[in-house]
């Protein structure tokens, strides 16, 4: 039947077509893997996880994660006490202290300009990130990326009680707060 202790044998799974958004990791980094060749010996491993990095700065800023919070290269924020490891992940942060974008319309304030732009679709109910599959719209990139995974042959979990399978855990938990649970 193609399923397994809940989860969809990928061998029993039809391939789909996706827009091309739907391959990136928010990270930026392609969800593909790179095709052997050249490319592959110009890459930058990380010595401890085993992680590859097309720059020797990225591997560099990635480096700083490993560092333990009580390392002497530790910093605090002098704002709130946060301890950081990663210095442009401190240098971010450091960002939510200083929020000069205000929305005029409900007053909430953020540290970038796009942030607000992004929250202004709540007031304006623009939605302009929408699915090449179904055409359902979404007012935020990173909706349309999860709501894509809905169109993945590769459902992997399952209602315990009705056996509808979800392509991501929080769509299930959404299914259990909602119409198979309600009155049970």
């Amino acid at each position: 039947s193609g399923m397994a202790g809940g989860y969809i044998n990928g061998d029993a799974a039809v391939s789909e077509g996706y827009a091309v958004d739907a391959f990136f990791i928010t990270d930026g980094r392609s969800r593909r893997k790179a095709v052997s060749g050249t490319r592959n010996l110009q890459r930058h491993t990380c010595g401890e996880c085993g992680k590859t990095y097309a720059t020797s700065s990225n591997l560099s800023r990635h480096k700083q994660t490993h560092r333990s919070l009580d390392s002497k290269m530790a910093k605090k924020c002098p704002t709130c006490g946060k301890v950081y490891v990663s210095m442009p992940a401190m240098a971010m942060h450091l960002l939510t202290h200083d929020l000069k974008h205000k929305c005029e319309v409900c007053g909430k304030a953020f540290s970038r300009p796009w942030l607000l732009q992004g929250h202004m679709r709540s007031h304006t109910g623009e939605k302009p990130f929408g699915c090449a599959h179904c055409g359902k719209a979404f007012a935020d990139r990173s909706n349309l990326r999860a709501h894509m995974q809905t169109h993945s042959a590769f459902k992997h979990f399952k209602c315990k009680r009705c056996s509808k399978t979800f392509a991501l855990k929080s769509y299930l938990n959404k299914h259990y707060e909602s119409a198979c649970f309600k009155g049970a």
